[in-house]
């Protein structure tokens, strides 16, 4: 029996202290298997070339109320192959603690990107009756923004603790921004984060923007909100990633946010 089971009334007990649904064991072990993976990344020579972004690292750095499921990050300058290596050495370090991980590499159109899976898991912790089904993690990078504003955070969660280098706020909402306009199929979560990250005060930044080729960002988005809304179809689908499913709320308030960001 590996860790992973043994200790998991502790995983729950963290995850209740930091106020995580215990309820929702599913996303309690994704999460502690991110933050086990971001405190073993940040310990690596060369993993201060890529900064930890999306929201996983909302919710891990900065307390984002919802989970979460993806691992991404900006690539500072580092190949190819020396991402890989660093995966590489994390899944070997899980691997002899017994943890059972499959690590798949995908190169799609130039892009690659790494799967972890996590088979007999779910069924081990009783969290599903499917022995097929596989807990996934998917780790991505993006070689495409430029002039970061880097900050290193003390990562504490799920006893770990590790400085972590992660964007400022306001390049947050820049990407974020990015994400929900030029998207096929808008994901609420983007939204969500959006109305989020403005909460706390974040700020567009214009020049982080402008360099990345978003001049006209702000106003971008407010034409897509204009064309299609906030549905209650967008409510529902993103309804079961909130702690407090009644803080879906929050997506009423995305047409004021945005206007104020194109003041």
């Amino acid at each position: 029996m590996n860790n992973l089971i043994s200790n998991f009334d502790q995983i729950l007990d963290f995850a209740g202290n930091l106020n995580v649904p215990v309820s929702r064991k599913r996303g309690v072990i994704r999460e502690y298997l991110h933050s086990k993976f971001i405190s073993m990344l940040y310990s690596l020579p060369k993993s201060e070339k890529l900064s930890f972004v999306g929201g996983t690292s909302l919710r891990l750095l900065r307390d984002l109320n919802r989970f979460s499921e993806d691992l991404d990050f900006d690539n500072l300058g580092l190949t190819d192959f020396e991402i890989a290596e660093l995966v590489q050495e994390i899944v070997k370090r899980f691997v002899s603690e017994g943890i059972d991980l499959e690590l798949t590499v995908h190169n799609k159109e130039g892009k690659t990107y790494f799967d972890l899976k996590f088979p007999n898991l779910l069924i081990d912790l009783k969290i599903s009756t499917n022995p097929r089904e596989k807990l996934m993690i998917k780790f991505d990078y993006s070689s495409n923004w430029k002039a970061q504003k880097t900050e290193l955070i003390l990562f504490s969660k799920y006893g770990f603790i590790q400085n972590v280098v992660t964007n400022s706020l306001g390049q947050f909402l820049v990407q974020k921004l990015v994400a929900y306009s030029g998207r096929n199929i808008t994901q609420p979560r983007d939204i969500y984060d959006i109305v989020w990250l403005y909460s706390k005060g974040a700020k567009l930044d214009l020049e982080f923007a402008t360099s990345n080729n978003y001049p006209n960002l702000a106003n971008d988005a407010l034409k897509r909100f204009k064309l299609e809304g906030v549905s209650d179809g967008f409510k529902n689908k993103f309804r079961p990633f909130l702690f407090n499913p009644d803080d879906v709320s929050s997506l009423d308030l995305f047409g004021e946010v945005l206007a104020k960001l194109n003041n």
